[in-house]
Formats: structure tokens, C-alpha cells, sequence
């Protein structure tokens, strides 16, 4: 898979994840700019905004990495959540930045 259809699989995740929370009826804002890690901000029913990654893994990645995501997270955040899909395991996991740090490989953490 090259670099442009790698890249346009993940903005299609992206966009697919952003119906599925809209589809749930939130409120979900989309930033001009991807900086950050941040792809949406969404507003949770109790009124609180949150930032959201989204991270996707294509049917097309070598055997072994269909749920192997690289999030790069060096500050702690609260309000951050990370979504993580996985194509050749029709998989969606939603994190807290917490929960993930806990789940992530230690040796990456950080990088």
C-alpha cells in the first residue's frame, strides 16, 4: 500500500468514526488543522468537550500488526480519548488516555 492510499484509508476511519458518533447523537467538532493528536472534539452528554485520536490499521499491513497502532503521547491529558480500528479484525477500541497508557507497550511510551 503506498504512502497516499495509507493515508486516505485513515482519513476515510476518520471520517466513518466521526458518523458513528454523530450517528449516537453527540455533538462532534472537526479541527482545520491535525495538530496535537487531535482529529475531533466531541461534547459528552454531561456537557464536557474531550479531544479525540483516531487511529486506523488497514487489512493490507503485514501479518502480526492488524492491531499495532504508533500514538505518540508525551504530555498526560485528561479529557483525551484514543480510538483505534482495525480493519483486519473489524475492531474498534475507545480509550482513555489513561486506560491506554496502561495497555500500551511501556518501551514506547513516549516516543
Amino acid at each position: 500500500m503506498s504512502y497516499r492510499d495509507s493515508a486516505s484509508f485513515g482519513k476515510r476511519i476518520e471520517y466513518w468514526v466521526v458518523g458513528l458518533m454523530l450517528k449516537q447523537g453527540l455533538d462532534v467538532y472537526l479541527p482545520l488543522v491535525d495538530d496535537n493528536g487531535i482529529d475531533a472534539v466531541v461534547k459528552v452528554p454531561d456537557g464536557r468537550f474531550v479531544e479525540v485520536q483516531i487511529k486506523a490499521r488497514s487489512k493490507n499491513v503485514k501479518k502480526g500488526d492488524g492491531a499495532r497502532f504508533s500514538v505518540k503521547l508525551n504530555t498526560p491529558r485528561n479529557s483525551y480519548f484514543i480510538v483505534l480500528y482495525s480493519e483486519r479484525h473489524d475492531k474498534l477500541w475507545i480509550f482513555s488516555y489513561a486506560e491506554f497508557m496502561k495497555k500500551s507497550n511501556p518501551k514506547n511510551k513516549g516516543e
